[in-house]
C-alpha cells in the first residue's frame, strides 16, 4: 500500500526548498530577495578583508533580477540590484563613511559631492552580525537599509552607478569580494 504525505508536509517541504540559503565564512544569506514585487537572485557571495592583516570585515552578496558574471553588465544594466553586507566585526561610522566617501570620490569625481554627503549621512556604526543593504532602483536611486530597515534613498542613478563601480569596476576595493559576488568562486 502506498501512503501519500499529507498536504501540510508537502507544503512545509516546498517552503524549506524555496527559502534555501548559501553560506560563506559562517554567514548564511537567502538565494532570493524580493524588491518592489520583483524577485532578485543571489548572484554570488564574497568576503571583504581589510588592512594588511586581512581582517575579515564582512560578507557581501550581490542580488540581481538576471544573474551575470560580467562586471559591466552588473554596473550598467537597468535592472533592480542589491548588495547586502553581513558584518563580521564592529566598524564605527567614521571608518565606514570615510572609506566609502574616498572610494566614491575616486571613482565618480567631485560632481558627486552632495550625493556622497547624503550617502554618508545614512551610515552609522555597525556591530558584528548587523546587515546593511544597498538597493539600486534605476531611475529612482540608491536605498540604504540597516538590518532590513530603510534609512533613506539617495536620488538618481549617478551615485548608485558609482558605488557599484567601486565594487565591480576595474579597480575594486577588494578583488576577491568582487570575484565572489560575480559568482567566480562559490560560497564555502
Amino acid at each position: 500500500m502506498i501512503r501519500l504525505a499529507p498536504i501540510g508536509s508537502l507544503l512545509a517541504l516546498f517552503a524549506a526548498v524555496a527559502t534555501q540559503a548559501r553560506t560563506l565564512a559562517g554567514v548564511e544569506l537567502p538565494d532570493t530577495v524580493v524588491v518592489d514585487g520583483i524577485t532578485l537572485h543571489l548572484n554570488g557571495m564574497g568576503l571583504r578583508t581589510a588592512t594588511r592583516l586581512r581582517i575579515k570585515a564582512y560578507v557581501g552578496a550581490l542580488y540581481l533580477e538576471e544573474r551575470s558574471s560580467d562586471p559591466a553588465t552588473v554596473i550598467d544594466s537597468r535592472q533592480r540590484k542589491r548588495v547586502t553586507m553581513k558584518f563580521l566585526r564592529d566598524i564605527d561610522q567614521h571608518n565606514l563613511s570615510s572609506g566609502w566617501a574616498a572610494s566614491l570620490r575616486k571613482a565618480g569625481g567631485e560632481s558627486l559631492e552632495d550625493s556622497i554627503s547624503q550617502f554618508t549621512s545614512l551610515i552609522h556604526d555597525v556591530k558584528k552580525g548587523d546587515s546593511m543593504s544597498f538597493t539600486w532602483r534605476p531611475g529612482v536611486g540608491l536605498e540604504i537599509a540597516i538590518d532590513g530597515k530603510p534609512r533613506g534613498t539617495v536620488p538618481g542613478d549617478d551615485l548608485a552607478r558609482t558605488l557599484f563601480t567601486v565594487w565591480f569596476g576595474p579597480t575594486p576595493g577588494d578583488e576577491n569580494l568582487k570575484r565572489g559576488m560575480l559568482g567566480h568562486g562559490g560560497p564555502a
